[in-house]
């Protein structure tokens, strides 16, 4: 018991520490993450696209929906291929890879700390990455994000030790490590990762470019180039001498044009300002504390955060540039970004009393709010009232280890309490995924068709006017999305359609084998949008569904 409060407070000896932190960050990372069907878009793309690997037995050539999808390379699908063979081809097994590959981004932060700053700091590192908003929201997502992350901050944390250590081996495993990161998202990242790397080389140089040079030849750039090539381009070959420019043409423009050519109104300089206030959420403002300290202090900053300063403003530089912005390209910019404020906290600056408050309040103040929010989620999800327990404790833990004063116990408070308050608003929203499933009915139509022996297993299914991307992934079958309502009628072979129930009328000798309400959005990703239809439908206001009818004729 004893060694349970020392852990709960971050003062237990470290490797009792870690165990505890990555116990309790692995059961809120694995909780309910399999109940959900697949959701739309994107992760519809990555299931129904494995499931026609097993069917075909070609998990080289990649499609969706029975037709080439050349948008991405796949690596992202040979890890929920490899799980699916093992644990089945279901929600566990598809989303599996990304909960350990999160996990595992979360364990090379708490290196990449401890290594820079010291044991105390991989922990803090660990905690701020692993609640971190946005890598929470693509945990259990199947989709490149979380893989991206992995490979790419696997990448930076053998280069610092190569770097710091001199030893080579660690450069070629860097390397090795960057070749996947381009094989799970594509050549770009080459530019993003090398020009991380050479801006911190030239910084630790102070900007010396006799010293840059020096240091670049150490870097054994003459090998790790054929080897992020040979891993991360062989696909990338292959599918341009199989494909040609059809290939071409589409992989080009989703790794590149779509982030740098992309046809925007403005650059939107200020895009991902926003989303750094709410994207590592608890400790958001505690990191523009943190940043604007170290700006205006700006000699510290090769000092005590060089490697982790060039990793952040890198990718802030290069993403505010491009011209297509979207919040998870900035998920990459977390490790860094955990690594600064860490550094903060940890190398203790001389602050005037003012503006140690306002460090304080920084961590504190969010912490506060997002506990009264809790509360208030259970009354807007109608969950048990048993849920209650959750912020009830987490206010009693919080009392707890406000009761400590010394020093460097409220430092650890200072990462501990944001960390324990938003779990218990990550559970919460966990709570509430289970009964989502009401409003999704995806798998139970899927589970209709294949059950009903007279429907043949070519006959496509047609959907009246909107975008189910899962469908082929449940129904087994291609699918014929967004079809319009004359082709559906005109026909000529049996029909099996989803049907708006305001056109049930045009068509006869039809049999009904299901009906309800499906969400009238082509995307669940707004996640927000999809919960507010979700709770106004729980009172009976449908007006974000349309209802549809599963019909077919033979």
């Amino acid at each position: 018991m004893k060694n349970l409060l020392h852990s709960i407070q971050f003062t237990a000896p470290h490797k009792t520490q870690v165990r505890y932190l990555m116990l309790l960050i692995a059961v809120l990372y694995l909780f309910n993450f399999h109940v959900n069907d697949i959701w739309t878009p994107n992760e519809s793309f990555y299931a129904e696209s494995v499931r026609e690997m097993f069917e075909s037995g070609n998990f080289i050539d990649i499609q969706y929906n029975y037709r080439p999808r050349y948008n991405k390379p796949p690596l992202t699908y040979w890890a929920i291929a490899l799980s699916s063979a093992i644990f089945g081809l279901n929600e566990f097994g598809i989303r599996l890879p990304m909960i350990l590959m999160a996990l595992g981004s979360i364990w090379l932060t708490y290196l990449l700390g401890k290594k820079l700053y010291g044991p105390k700091a991989g922990l803090y590192a660990m905690c701020i990455m692993a609640v971190s908003v946005q890598l929470i929201a693509v945990k259990q997502y199947a989709s490149p994000e979380v893989p991206l992350t992995f490979f790419f901050t696997l990448t930076m944390y053998w280069f610092i030790r190569a770097y710091t250590e001199n030893k080579n081996k660690y450069y070629y495993l860097a390397y090795v490590a960057l070749g996947l990161t381009v094989l799970t998202k594509g050549y770009p990242y080459i530019i993003v990762i090398g020009g991380i790397i050479g801006f911190y080389l030239l910084l630790d140089s102070q900007f010396n470019l006799k010293i840059w040079f020096k240091k670049l030849l150490q870097i054994k750039l003459h090998i790790g180039i054929p080897i992020v090539l040979v891993i991360g381009l062989s696909w990338v070959i292959y599918m341009y001498f199989t494909y040609g420019q059809d290939f071409w043409r589409i992989f080009q423009h989703e790794t590149f044009e779509r982030a740098f050519t992309r046809d925007e109104k403005s650059m939107r300089p200020f895009f991902y300002v926003e989303v750094i206030s709410w994207t590592i959420l608890p400790y958001s403002l505690a990191f523009f504390v943190a940043l604007g300290y170290y700006l205006f202090s700006y000699k510290n900053i090769r000092k005590e955060i060089g490697f982790a300063f060039s990793w952040f403003i890198v990718m802030f530089i290069i993403f505010t540039a491009a011209k297509g912005k979207i919040p998870t390209y900035f998920i990459q910019a977390h490790p860094p970004m955990a690594l600064i404020l860490t550094a903060f906290l940890i190398n203790k600056p001389k602050l005037n009393k003012p503006f140690e408050l306002i460090r304080l309040y920084s961590f504190l103040l969010p912490a506060l709010l997002i506990l009264g929010a809790s509360f208030a989620l259970i009354y807007l999800f109608s969950l048990s009232i048993i849920w209650y327990i959750v912020p009830l404790l987490v206010s009693i833990l919080i009392f707890y280890l406000l009761r400590n004063n010394s020093e460097d116990k409220t430092q650890s408070q200072m990462i501990a309490i944001p960390f324990y308050a938003i779990i218990g608003v990550y559970l919460l929203l966990g709570a509430y995924l289970k009964p989502l499933e009401l409003f999704r009915p995806y798998k139970n139509i899927g589970e209709i068709i294949k059950s009903n022996e007279n429907i043949a297993g070519e006959t496509p299914l047609q959907i009246d006017g909107t975008l189910i991307h899962n469908m082929p992934f449940y129904a087994e079958r291609k699918v014929i999305r967004q079809d319009t309502l004359i082709n559906i009628i005109q026909y000529t072979e049996p029909i099996l359609a989803l049907i708006r129930e305001e056109h049930m009328s045009e068509f006869t000798g039809t049999e009904v084998l299901w009906e309800g309400y499906i969400y009238d959005f082509a995307s669940e990703s707004q996640f927000a949008k999809f919960i507010k239809a979700s709770l106004k439908a729980e009172k009976g206001d449908y007006s974000d569904f349309a209802i549809f009818k599963l019909i077919y004729r033979p």
